[in-house]
């Protein structure tokens, strides 16, 4: 992709961002229930944001995140949750990401493996 267009798919990450920076300061992880510190490692996408191989067109939407501890933390749970689909659906969490899932599927462009794989749960 060229720069242009890379640009314009994330012309509004810094904003989305920043807004879910400062909630993530006032609360917990949904998996594991440590204090979050408010960075974006923090800030989880149920599904991902990638503009090569993800699905942009949700990188931004509200109902697409989930508040999960990051680098920082002994527990990592958003890298657990990112680490494989297998391991995603083990999760305390899934449940919540699959109910937010059901909120946003239909503006979902791309069908890949990961949105596939949300979508044989609601079978």
């Amino acid at each position: 992709r060229t720069k242009r267009i890379r640009a314009e798919i994330r012309k509004d990450y810094p904003d989305f961002f920043k807004k879910h920076i400062e909630l993530a300061k006032e609360m917990k992880c949904e998996e594991c229930g440590e204090s979050l510190k408010g960075n974006v490692s923090e800030i989880c996408h149920i599904v991902g944001k990638s503009d090569q191989g993800g699905n942009p067109e949700i990188a931004t939407n509200d109902l697409n995140i989930l508040y999960l501890c990051g680098v920082y933390s002994k527990n990592q749970c958003h890298k657990k949750f990112d680490s494989s689909l297998s391991n995603r659906e083990k999760m305390f969490v899934f449940p919540k990401a699959l109910e937010n899932f059901k909120l946003f599927k239909n503006k979902i462009t791309k069908k890949n493996s990961e949105v596939l794989h949300y979508f044989k749960f609601l079978i």
